[in-house]
């Protein structure tokens, strides 16, 4: 390991890689009580590995991932393990066996599986929910707030368990075609040197997803007008997929026994009751009604939230701590109707970053958050900053 690179003990002031494996073998700590946990405790904006060795740790998941998914077939592992999830409770039975689920091994389509994140915090109900949808080939809808995780949710856990992801946006103007796919011509030049056009039809994402075995994840679904959306409902069902332009291959599509169909959107069909996301749709009912699993994703729970912070922005603990504690009462303002805009965890991981780079998180919360707001919630928003981050 490179000498350079070593923390610093509180205790002591020796300069080490780990705090644990220092304590450990030092007799000296030992007798006097210390362990990691009452270290953490006492310590808590202290380092307790080097950058050295979170590299090596980092390293070291990554290598057991690739372990766990290089193979002509798929592989049941325990959920635990391939989220890296340690010993936690609530990813076990309740019996406290290990839940077993399928990773993939090599496959046709690789580029197609989103970059793991290393740094991404599970929330391990959630996990277990979007599992649940694609162990059992159900259709799952993730709906809530912009900015709680909903498509790095399904993101992650196709990552992990080696799923090819196709992403597709909705918006106002999306038609069928985009969807499906359309005819096009293209140019050829006949044997006698001759140009002429030939008809052929190019497949659009949904049977593409079909055909190959790939996670559809229908983006910001509710953005989508309902007629454009029922072209999903035998899909949802479980049926084939019967393009009615197309020739061929492409007239029917069968779903691939690995074909998944996700989506996320910010409301669950019935219209925006918050005012917050304009150009969603009121939803057909009977096309919801086709996903077999509904799941509104709340904001995380405080400490999670935090060691996100401490995760994706490199927070110290209390700088977390102020952060999320600024989040919530923002929030719970908003539920009260005294403010119109929450503030998402994204905006939240932006506003640290930002706060870090210029040494004032409540520069960062005014671009990252306080500046999109009214007059009236802007002020609210700023003087409620100045209290915390005194």
């Amino acid at each position: 390991m490179n000498e350079g690179e070593k923390i610093v003990c509180q205790i002591c002031s020796s300069e080490v890689h780990a705090i644990k494996r220092h304590i450990e073998d030092t007799p000296q700590h030992l007798s006097d009580g210390w362990t990691i946990e009452r270290y953490k405790k006492e310590y808590p904006d202290s380092p307790v590995i080097s950058a050295t060795v979170r590299d090596i740790i980092k390293k070291q998941k990554m290598e057991k991932h690739t372990k766990a998914v290089v193979g002509d077939d798929t592989t049941r592992l325990p959920l635990h393990e391939v989220f890296s999830l340690g010993a936690a409770p609530d990813a076990m039975t309740p019996t406290g066996n290990a839940i077993n689920i399928t990773v993939f091994g090599k496959h046709d389509h690789p580029e197609m599986v989103p970059d793991v994140d290393l740094n991404y915090v599970f929330d391990i109900n959630l996990t277990k929910i979007i599992l649940m949808g694609l162990e059992g080939g159900m259709p799952v809808y993730l709906w809530g707030h912009s900015g709680t995780g909903k498509t790095s949710a399904f993101d992650q856990v196709c990552a992990h368990t080696n799923r090819p992801v196709i992403r597709v946006q909705h918006t106002l103007n999306t038609e069928e075609s985009m969807i499906l796919g359309h005819p096009q011509l293209k140019g050829k030049i006949g044997a006698d040197g001759s140009t002429y056009t030939e008809t052929s039809f190019k497949p659009g994402p949904l049977a593409l997803a079909m055909k190959y075995g790939w996670v559809y994840l229908a983006d910001e679904y509710d953005f989508g007008v309902p007629h454009v959306l029922s072209v999903y409902q035998p899909v949802l069902e479980g049926k084939a997929l019967i393009i009615k332009e197309a020739e061929g291959e492409w007239r029917r599509v069968d779903p691939h026994p690995n074909f998944r169909f996700v989506a996320t959107g910010n409301t669950n069909g019935v219209g925006d009751e918050t005012g917050l996301y304009q150009g969603t749709q009121l939803q057909n009912a009977a096309n919801y009604e086709r996903f077999a699993i509904v799941e509104k994703v709340l904001y995380m729970a405080s400490e999670m939230e935090e060691l996100v912070l401490q995760s994706q922005a490199s927070l110290h603990k209390k700088d977390a701590v102020n952060m999320v504690k600024y989040a919530t009462k923002i929030r719970e303002a908003v539920e009260r109707s005294e403010m119109s805009m929450p503030i998402s965890p994204r905006a939240l991981i932006h506003a640290s970053k930002i706060g870090t780079m210029r040494g004032c998180f409540k520069k960062g919360l005014m671009l990252a958050y306080i500046n999109r707001l009214s007059e009236i919630d802007r002020e609210a928003a700023t003087q409620l900053a100045q209290r915390i981050f005194v």
